[in-house]
């Protein structure tokens, strides 16, 4: 019996996870490419509860006309609602969800990734309003009528984002796993400042961890290092 049936995890399904599937292709080390342009599709369909007497429903609309039938008298809680990379989405979420949580778990964001899960690392970073935060320190019902992007957000289909092309450029990147958050922290960054210092781009990534040390091409990359190189070009340029 292979490892992967022993695990009961297949290769597939690790790779997806960690941020190494594109368009349903795998990829190697290009795990900070892993943003398609496509919209996010959940994982299940949405389950709406009725919180006074814990029965489900599979839409708002039934789960409204639910409540307003049964409790009559009562008033129906507020569904909590933002914008993810261009599209707004309702959700029924608990007073104590994590914005991590809803991202990867409801909305399939796999490019958020989930390490420490206690604000320490920073690879879950997205950005809030064009501001970075953690979202494992992040509550979801925080975020009501913002506009919130992940790494996948960065990209149009595969041609990638400016951030993304800058990071291509320099070799930002070694195992991939911390790479999504720095991108997005570096994201974060280029929005207020397109052209930061060294000392700004490492400041702008002052919250993030990479266990490979590869601060240095991170800081080459937000900075504008190597931009001139073909490859990049190739690419589209930025």
């Amino acid at each position: 019996m292979s490892e992967e049936k022993k695990i009961g995890l297949s290769r597939r399904e690790f790779l997806k996870d960690a941020g190494l599937v594109v368009g349903g292709a795998t990829i190697g080390s290009m795990a900070f490419l892993s943003a398609c342009g496509d919209k996010p599709t959940p994982i299940k369909d949405p389950t709406f509860v009725c919180p006074l007497d814990g029965k489900e429903f599979e839409s708002e609309a039934a789960w409204r006309a639910h409540f307003a039938s049964a409790h009559p008298f009562a008033e129906a809680p507020d569904l909590t609602s933002f914008d993810v990379n261009g599209t707004t989405y309702a959700f029924q979420v608990g007073p104590m969800e994590l914005l991590s949580y809803t991202l990867r778990e409801r909305l399939g964001l796999y490019g958020l990734k989930v390490a420490c899960d206690m604000g320490a690392c920073g690879a879950c970073t997205v950005l809030v309003d064009d501001l970075p935060v953690y979202s494992c320190l992040t509550l979801s019902i925080e975020c009501s009528g913002k506009k919130i992007t992940t790494l996948e957000g960065l990209s149009n289909g595969l041609e990638y984002g400016e951030t993304q092309k800058r990071f291509y450029a320099q070799d930002a990147f070694q195992c991939g796993y911390c790479t999504p958050g720095f991108i997005m922290a570096g994201e974060g960054l280029l929005r207020k400042n397109s052209n930061p210092s060294a000392k700004e781009a490492a400041e702008g990534i002052a919250g993030n961890i990479c266990v490979c040390g590869n601060y240095k091409k991170v800081i080459d990359a937000l900075t504008g290092t190597g931009m001139e190189d073909p490859i990049v070009k190739e690419l589209g340029g930025v």
